[in-house]
């Protein structure tokens, strides 16, 4: 997912509001001003956005993403000597210990080999490359609303765009590990820059599955159809984490069977959102190498 204006949340100032209405007032209005800054910037830099649904994923036009890459360019930033996380203060300490430690997971894998696809996004399915690929993208994590009750996680490429943003449905709902994994590294992709961010693809009205029901959201249940929630390329942030989580099924040499059964049960479902014939052919025909 990615956003080009950040969301402003006071849940903390909300507080103050029913404790000190006349300072509350005073602080709203410094608050809407600034707020308003940081829009007129955005949309002066790239034009008026996309209406956004408020499902849990969202559009950025190619023009919106070359103001991005004219204003930041890609800039290859390594997390701490890529041993640790940036964490902002506001992200729950359980959630960092538990990316740390996904994290850490990730730097573990070993892998027998590697199909071309993830060769030509990641490397080897290996740890360390993992590390590196996500530590030269991600330069910080913090909390956001992501424009939507709904939102899981995104990038806002004019405010930084190597800046991952969480919200509370990645808290709240419980997932696997594998999983979890699979929502940072789609994330991790959209920071580049030099590459438009990788928009995603409008879904297709109606947008069925084999059996003729609505295509939802894996994470949060929401209905996809007319939603910019799908990819049309096996490179984009769909295409690359579903071919991450298929190799970890099909190469990883020292995950445990639930693991690999979780990458292919999500893996499988993320090529759901593959909507070009030639893309998904393209991806399954890697699979098979």
């Amino acid at each position: 997912m990615v956003r080009t204006v950040r969301a402003w949340g006071l849940l903390a100032l909300g507080l103050v509001v029913l404790t000190v209405p006349s300072f509350a007032e005073e602080l709203g209005g410094a608050f809407e001003a600034a707020k308003a800054a940081v829009q007129a910037s955005a949309l002066e830099a790239a034009g008026k956005p996309v209406p956004q649904s408020g499902r849990d994923l969202y559009y950025f036009t190619k023009e919106e993403a070359a103001a991005a890459k004219k204003k930041w360019a890609f800039r290859e930033q390594t997390v701490i000597n890529n041993k640790d996380l940036v964490f902002d203060s506001d992200v729950p300490a359980d959630i960092q210990a538990q990316m740390r430690a996904d994290m850490a997971f990730m730097g573990t894998i070993k892998g027998s080999g590697a199909t071309p696809l993830h060769k030509k996004i990641f490397g080897a399915v290996d740890g360390a490359t993992y590390l590196k690929f996500f530590n030269t993208r991600v330069s910080g994590i913090g909390m956001d609303d992501c424009g939507s009750a709904k939102a899981v996680a995104c990038v806002i490429p004019f405010q930084d765009p190597s800046k991952m943003w969480l919200t509370q449905n990645f808290i709240k709902f419980d997932h696997p590990q594998i999983s979890r994994m699979m929502i940072v590294f789609h994330e991790a992709r959209h920071t580049e820059s030099r590459n438009g961010n990788w928009p995603h693809a409008t879904c297709p009205t109606p947008f069925l599955d084999a059996n003729g029901k609505d295509m939802v959201s894996i994470w949060t249940g929401a209905t996809l159809a007319g939603e910019p929630a799908c990819d049309v390329t096996p490179l984009g942030s769909y295409g690359s984490s579903t071919i991450l989580l298929k190799n970890v099924q099909k190469y990883c040499a020292n995950c445990t069977d639930k693991v690999k059964m979780d990458a292919g049960l999500y893996a499988d479902d993320q090529m759901g959102r593959i909507t070009d014939d030639g893309a998904k052919q393209e991806m399954l025909d890697d699979f098979q190498k």
